[in-house]
Order: C-alpha cells, then structure tokens, then sequence
C-alpha cells in the first residue's frame, strides 16, 4: 500500500535534477539557435542573389552570339543590372503563386524539361548497327520510279468541266493522227509544260491527288494518252521515258543512315524516358465515373 508514494516521489526528484541539469539547458538553447538560424537562412536566401562568375560569363557570350561582339565594362554591368531585375521579378513571382496555374509557364518547363531529356546524345552506332538498321528500314532508302513527261492542258474554266474534257478528247484525236503538239489548241498551264525525273510525290505536288499522278505507272511511254483529271482540270500527257525504282547499296545512303539511327535512338531513348517519368505519378480521371 505504502509502494506507490514512494515510486512518485522519486520520480519527482528524477524531474527535478533533470531540470536543473546544466547540459540539457545547453542542449535545448542550441537547438532553438539551430532552428532559427536553419529559419533565418531560408528566408534569407530567397532574398540574396548571387551573381557568380559563371553567371557573367553566360550574359557576356549571349550578348556576344546576338551582336557578334563582347561587351564592354558598362554594357556588362547593364546585363548583370538587367537580370537581376528579372530574377527578383521571377522570385516575387514565385513567392506570390503566380507560376501555378499558369498554361504559358507550365508549357515551357515541360519544354524545358523536354529538351534535357533529349540532350543527351546515344553513343555511335558500329557498322553492324547501322546495317541491320538499313536492312530493317530499306523500303526508306529505295529511290521510287521517275517520269518524264510532257501535258497539254485544258482548262475547266473555259467551257466547265464537260466542255474542257470534249476539247481534250479532240486535241488527243489531232495528235493521234499525227498533229505537233503546238498546232493543238491548249490553255496556258500555271506550271510547266514538261517535267524531267519527276516522282509520283514530287508530280502529286503539283497536280495534286489526282487521275493524271495515278496514270503514271501504267502509262504507255512513247504516245499520248488521256484525257486524265488533275485539281487543275483536263490533260494530255506524254510520257517521255520511266527511270525504274532503285534500290540503294549501304555505301551510298551510309550517311543518312547514320543519321536516322540516331534520330531514332533519341525518340526511342525519349519514349523510355518518358515512360520511367510518367510511371512516378497516378493518374486520377475525376471527369470519369468512378475516377482512373
């Protein structure tokens, strides 16, 4: 019965020593220093903008990559005046929310963000990389079939369609019975009249998506045939000689290889990086039932 008293009253002492103890006095006064100064300095750092060497000299080479010339002594103190008007502008900024919320700022930190991914450069391709790379892209590097071709035009402006096509049908009618292609009345073509080598993607161009791009592979070289549609109106079109499709060695493509391998690795590279970045957060569809 008599236990408990004493078990308090001891504790009581065990208090009071500590209390009295002259190292924990000392050891809480420094961590209340400790936490003021770690408080101070936070707030102190906000206010105090360095200017570093490195700093001047970044100022000093953009002044001198736009004027093609270094600064002088007073110019350089306008651009270190200058930016550090920006940066407390910036911090003011910041301090008062202004860059949340912000569609302008959060594109161009995304951007930012963006090319420090892509900056870094995948090592050099070997020699079997790059050909397994052009063996498995060789439909890339295959130089298509060209044409070589001489149109007459006829336009749908003078007569509308209807009346352009019959013209056509006369005009081809005289050429095929042995009429020079100048005695053969045509409307003057914005273009050219004939064209040397052209591709299908390269004559879709300038006809555009037309009759006239899609006659050419089946064309008959030598003679005239159509009429054939173009965005422009009706044509006659003598196919003067066909270049066959090519397949390229390595050797003459090796350089734009090089190149578009690493083009792909860096898409490739900036796929996986992504990827990593988007895998550190959730992703929650509040405008979806039951949310994502």
């Amino acid at each position: 019965m008599g236990g408990p008293p004493k078990v308090t009253q001891t504790r009581r002492r065990w208090v009071t020593a500590l209390v009295r103890e002259p190292l924990l006095h000392f050891f809480l006064v420094g961590l209340l220093l400790f936490v003021s100064a770690q408080a101070w300095r936070s707030s102190h750092d906000v206010r105090r903008i360095l200017i570093t060497p490195e700093r001047v000299a970044d100022l000093a080479t953009k002044y001198r990559m736009q004027f093609g010339t270094a600064p002088n002594r007073r110019q350089l103190d306008d651009l270190v005046a200058g930016y550090v008007d920006e940066e407390v502008l910036y911090r003011e900024g910041v301090a008062q929310g202004l860059d949340r919320d912000d569609e302008i700022v959060r594109r161009r930190v995304a951007q930012k963000t963006q090319f420090l991914q892509q900056d870094v450069p995948p090592p050099e391709p070997s020699e079997v990389q790059l050909n397994a790379f052009f063996s498995a892209h060789a439909a890339d590097y295959g130089q298509p079939p060209r044409y070589s071709f001489t149109h007459i035009y006829l336009s749908t402006q003078v007569g509308g369609d209807a009346g352009a096509r019959a013209r056509a049908m006369t005009a081809l009618a005289r050429l095929q019975a042995g009429a020079v292609p100048t005695a053969v009345a045509a409307d003057t073509f914005p273009d050219l009249n004939s064209y040397s080598a052209m591709s299908a993607s390269e004559t879709a161009r300038i006809f555009g998506d037309s009759q006239l791009v899609a006659s050419l592979p089946a064309a008959p070289v030598g003679r005239w045939y159509g009429p054939v549609r173009s965005a422009y109106g009706w044509h006659l079109v003598h196919v003067d000689a066909v270049i066959p499709a090519k397949s390229p060695d390595f050797s003459e493509v090796k350089e734009k290889v090089r190149a578009d391998y690493f083009d792909d690795a860096h898409a490739r590279a900036n796929a996986r990086a992504m990827a990593a970045a988007r895998a550190r957060y959730t992703v929650v569809r509040a405008d979806l039932k039951g949310g994502r």
